[in-house]
C-alpha cells in the first residue's frame, strides 16, 4: 500500500471509480488517516490479534476498495480473504484446536487458489506472447544462437501445467515438499524476469507481492499435516465462512469466462487476457489538454503529429499499478477524459488486446462510449 500510494488517497489526477455513486472516496485529510489507520491496526494485530482487530482490518479495506475499484488488485483481494477465518475464527483458537487448523487450512486454500487459476488462465496463446514478447525478450534478444532463443520461447509452454501442479502439490503430503520448492523458484525467477533481466524494476508493486508469497508457501506447509487443509469442515465456528470462501476462490473464478466475473478476481495474471486502452489526441488539441495528462502522452511520430495518451503509463506512473480493464471501468473512465478534454476537437478511444492478435481492434469516439463491451 505505501509502495501505491497514491491508488488509496483522494489527490490524485487518475479518476476514481466508486462502485456506489453516495460512496466517493474521503476527502483530505480524511483519507490519509483512514490508510493510516489501517496500517496502523494490521501492525497492531501482530502483537495484539483480536478477532476485532481482524474485523476492524476488513470493514476498512472493503471501505476503501468500494470507494475506487482501481483497488481491486489481485493483491489486495488474497490478503483481505485471508484475513476473514482471523476474524471469524480467532478467539477460538486455544479452545478448539479445529477452529486453529481451520484457520491455516482455509489461508492454505486462498494460496493453492492462487497458483490454479494463475496456471489454468495462461493455457492459451496469449500468456505465450506476454512470456514471449514481454519476460524473456530481453534475454532472447541477448542470445545468436536459435536453438537457445527457442529454448527458453519454449520454456513459455511448461509454465501452465508446473503452476497447477505446485497447487495440486500443496495440496498433498507426499508432494508438498516439491510443490514448495517449486512454488519458490517460480517467484524467484519472475523476479528475475520483472527486474535484473530488463535493468530495471518493473511492475515494483508485485515485487513485495512475490517475496511475501515465498515465506507464505514456506510458513503454511512446511510442517502442516494434509489433513489440515480442509479442517475447516470440523469447525462449527468457520464451516459455513470456509464453504464461502471455496466458492469465491474456486467457483467465481469460472464465471470469469462467462463475462462475470472479474479478472483479478479470478486470479488471471500474466495470462495475455488484458485490454488497453489509447486515446488519440489531435495535433490542434495537444496545447489544450489537461496538465496531468501531458507525462503520459507518448509522441507517435504520426504524419498528421498526433498523440497519444497512454492509459497504462499513467496508472503505473501514478498509480503503480496496472488499469484495471474491465469494460465498465474503461466506459468511466473514458467518460471523464472527455468531460477533461478543453477543446472541441475530437478523441478517439482505440481499445484491443495486446496478445490476442485474433480479437477485435476498435475505435470508439466520446458519442460512442456506451458501446464499449464485448462483442458477439
Amino acid at each position: 500500500m505505501i509502495i501505491s500510494w497514491n491508488l488509496w488517497i483522494t489527490d490524485r489526477s487518475f479518476p476514481h471509480f466508486p462502485v456506489f455513486s453516495f460512496l466517493p472516496p474521503f476527502p483530505d485529510p480524511f483519507d490519509v488517516l483512514v490508510v493510516f489507520a489501517l496500517i496502523g491496526i494490521l501492525v497492531w494485530g501482530i502483537f495484539a490479534p483480536t478477532r476485532w482487530i481482524f474485523a476492524t482490518a476488513i470493514l476498512l479495506m472493503l471501505l476503501l476498495t468500494l470507494q475506487d475499484q482501481m483497488r481491486w488488485q489481485p493483491w489486495v483481494y488474497q490478503y483481505l480473504l485471508m484475513l476473514v477465518p482471523f476474524a471469524f475464527g480467532f478467539t477460538q483458537t486455544k479452545k478448539d484446536p479445529n477452529t486453529s487448523q481451520a484457520i491455516l487450512g482455509l489461508n492454505q486454500l486462498v494460496v493453492v487458489a492462487v497458483y490454479l487459476w494463475g496456471g489454468i488462465h495462461k493455457c492459451h496463446s496469449g500468456f505465450l506472447s506476454v512470456f514471449q514478447n514481454n519476460l524473456v525478450k530481453p534475454i532472447t534478444d541477448s542470445l545468436e544462437s536459435t536453438f537457445l532463443i527457442s529454448l527458453v520461447n519454449g520454456f513459455g509452454f511448461l509454465i501452465p501445467p508446473i503452476e497447477i501442479l505446485i497447487a495440486l502439490g500443496l495440496l498433498l503430503k507426499p508432494t508438498r515438499k516439491v510443490a514448495i520448492a517449486g512454488a519458490i523458484g517460480t517467484h524467484i525467477i519472475i523476479l528475475l524476469l520483472i527486474g535484473p533481466t530488463k535493468g530495471y524494476l518493473s511492475n515494483i508493486v508485485v515485487w513485495p507481492w512475490n517475496i511475501v508469497m515465498c515465506g507464505m508457501v514456506w510458513i503454511l506447509f512446511h510442517r502442516s499435516p494434509s489433513k489440515v487443509t480442509f479442517a475447516f469442515l470440523r469447525s462449527p465456528q468457520l464451516r459455513s465462512i470456509g464453504i464461502g470462501l471455496c466458492v469465491l476462490l474456486f467457483l467465481c473464478p469460472l464465471l470469469f469466462y462467462a463475462g462475470k466475473w472479474d479478472r483479478y478476481l479470478s486470479f488471471n495474471l500474466y495470462s495475455g487476457r488484458q485490454k488497453q486502452i489509447l486515446v488519440k489526441i489531435e495535433a490542434i488539441s495537444l496545447e489544450n489538454t489537461p496538465p496531468e495528462w501531458r507525462p503520459y502522452i507518448v509522441d507517435t511520430n504520426a504524419v498528421d503529429g498526433h498523440k497519444i495518451l497512454s492509459i497504462s503509463k499513467w496508472t503505473t506512473g501514478e498509480l503503480k499499478v496496472p488499469l484495471i480493464s474491465e469494460w465498465r471501468i474503461l466506459r468511466r473512465l473514458s467518460q471523464h477524459i472527455c468531460t477533461q478534454q478543453r477543446d472541441d476537437a475530437p478523441l478517439v478511444f482505440y481499445i484491443d488486446y495486446p496478445h490476442l492478435p485474433n480479437q477485435p481492434k476498435r475505435f470508439f469516439t466520446c458519442d460512442q462510449i456506451e458501446q464499449m463491451r464485448d462483442t458477439n
